[in-house]
């Protein structure tokens, strides 16, 4: 079972319901403060603890700390959650509520309170059992009055925040990737099953490990009792029976009180990572923040490599402190991880989306009615994913974070265009443009489709006459330009050119001047270009002053 759409409203930046449907592998993007975070908060404020109060929300949580606004934080499942009411008796829940409201009449009105509300799709209420069923008798129903703490333990929640800190993922810390998997690790010591040698190795005998260890505990516990110790037990237990109204001296046999040791499982959750340089043992939360960070990773890495499913992982910027190389790696880590748990990650790295896995993309923005997300509406096929592979490309992935895209055929816009820019006084980084070429004309339409599905601004310049297409292929060549051409009442930003751009910049220049030009600068067509256009002496061509035009606006 896993969570096939998350709805929130009213939390912090979301005023707004805001529906999200997720995939096993989810990416959030966008402009810094846009509410990103926002999104893993709510699922973490109500998911990520064992018990959800009225007290797991404050006044600033609520979006513009409204009086009279209210919290909602729905989710619903893939499939009905069967919840055992009665053993052998499941009840459906496909969906559960958290609402953050306040009592609206009677003593507490306008005191704040938390409905947890187990629901049906159309959002009535999920009926059980008042009491067991019975044979022959017609049982009666009546509406949860509460999310049953199964739900609650069926996600368990794995987040992973911007403060790398090695603490919040090590055993002890509730949520954590050591928590996890230190939890199926005291499964498996405590299984009858899993035994151990006590005694002369090859002739001693076999016990269970958590035999054995319940031995030992005793041994160490007998140890400890020092008579310091005692006392401190008898002193703490003859002034809790005074407390109480008990005769410390006669009265003894009402109350025990004493210390107990650890069970395996806190043994395990009490553990601590050191790391050993030369001579020297260092705590692993000593050191310093990549070092920490590195180590979280490599547990998270671990957590893949134990195939461990049923998980949810919240991770802001997994980027962080990473070279490319190493965020390629780890982004293949969160996929593999996505296969049997659910991924939800805040990224502004290009290597941690990719164009075929558009649909795992959520962009989220914010206006004056508070944080937004679109998703992908463009239809997709196998083969236009597997052409969306081979077309694979880091520089392209940008294109989901512009607030502006401009879309060409090949290198020698792309090369060339930034450069004019920078002539006339425009920073397209500044201004969040970005120009990606897709490797041929043919490819233009699916990146324009795409774009178009995001809401992405998007303009693109094409060659008329291009060598995408034979001599023998000039009439579908003239059919797929009026294709280009109806993207403008698309709202599209269109820009041709008559044959190329060599053409045009022949054009400009005169045949003689361009060709003296293209000898001071060498045969590369790519790097040519992109060294006259850098240069100062060269005019910049009025053709191509509207295109910078319009991506530096």
């Amino acid at each position: 079972m896993r969570i096939r759409k998350v709805c929130i409203q009213g939390f912090r930046s979301i005023k707004e319901p805001l529906e999200l449907n997720l995939e096993q592998v989810n990416a959030l993007i966008g402009a810094n403060n846009c509410g990103k975070s926002n999104i893993l908060s709510a699922i973490y404020r109500v998911l990520g603890r064992d018990w959800v109060t009225k007290n797991t929300f404050f006044e600033n949580d609520v979006y513009n700390e409204d009086y009279d606004t209210d919290i909602v934080i729905d989710f619903e499942f893939d499939e009905p959650f069967q919840y055992e009411q009665f053993v052998g008796i499941p009840v459906e829940i496909p969906k559960v509520r958290f609402f953050y409201t306040r009592y609206k009449k009677g003593e507490n009105s306008g005191e704040r309170r938390l409905e947890k509300q187990c629901l049906q799709l159309n959002d009535k209420p999920v009926f059980g059992f008042k009491s067991r069923p019975k044979k022959g008798e017609q049982p009666q129903m009546v509406p949860l009055t509460t999310i049953p703490q199964e739900i609650q333990e069926a996600f368990p929640v794995i987040f992973i925040g911007t403060d790398r800190n090695l603490k919040n993922q090590l055993p002890s810390s509730r949520n954590s990737i050591l928590g996890t998997l230190m939890k199926d690790i005291n499964t498996d010591f405590e299984n009858p099953e899993n035994l151990i040698e006590v005694g002369k190795e090859g002739s001693g005998k076999m016990l269970p490990r958590i035999e054995r260890f319940k031995q030992a505990i005793d041994e160490a516990i007998r140890t400890l009792r020092t008579d310091e110790f005692l006392a401190l037990e008898k002193a703490i237990k003859d002034n809790a029976l005074k407390q109480l109204g008990f005769n410390p001296e006669t009265e003894t046999d009402k109350l025990d009180l004493y210390f107990n040791p650890l069970s395996s499982l806190e043994f395990y959750k009490s553990l601590e990572i050191y790391v050993k340089e030369h001579e020297y043992n260092i705590n692993a939360t000593e050191l310093g923040a990549g070092f920490q960070n590195a180590i979280v990773l490599a547990i998270l890495k671990a957590f893949e490599d134990r195939k461990k499913q049923g998980a949810l992982f919240l991770i802001e910027e997994p980027e962080m402190y990473l070279h490319p190389q190493m965020q390629r790696s780890l982004y293949k880590t969160i996929r593999q991880i996505g296969e049997t748990n659910q991924v939800i990650y805040i990224t502004h790295s290009p290597h941690f989306v990719t164009i075929p896995e558009f649909n795992e993309i959520v962009i989220v923005s914010k206006n004056n009615n508070g944080t937004h997300i679109k998703k992908s509406t463009f239809k997709t096929s196998d083969a236009l994913r597997n052409k969306f592979r081979k077309e694979l490309d880091p520089e392209r992935n940008e294109m989901f974070f512009a607030r502006k895209l401009l879309i060409v055929e090949g290198d020698t816009e792309k090369m060339a265009f930034p450069e004019f820019a920078k002539r006339m006084g425009i920073d397209f980084d500044g201004v969040g443009s970005t120009i990606i070429e897709v490797g041929g004309k043919r490819n233009l339409i699916d990146f324009i489709e795409l774009a178009i599905s995001f809401e992405i601004p998007v303009g693109l310049v094409y060659d008329t006459d291009s060598s995408d297409f034979k001599k023998d292929e000039k009439d579908e060549e003239a059919k797929y330009n009026e294709l280009l051409n109806s993207y403008a009442a698309k709202g599209v930003q269109v820009f041709v050119f008559e044959k190329n751009y060599e053409d045009e910049c022949k054009k400009f220049y005169t045949e003689k001047i361009y060709q003296e030009h293209c000898q001071n600068f060498g045969r590369n067509k790519t790097l040519r270009a992109r060294l006259m256009a850098q240069e100062e002496t060269i005019p910049i061509p009025d053709f191509v002053k509207p295109i910078i035009g319009w991506l530096g606006s």
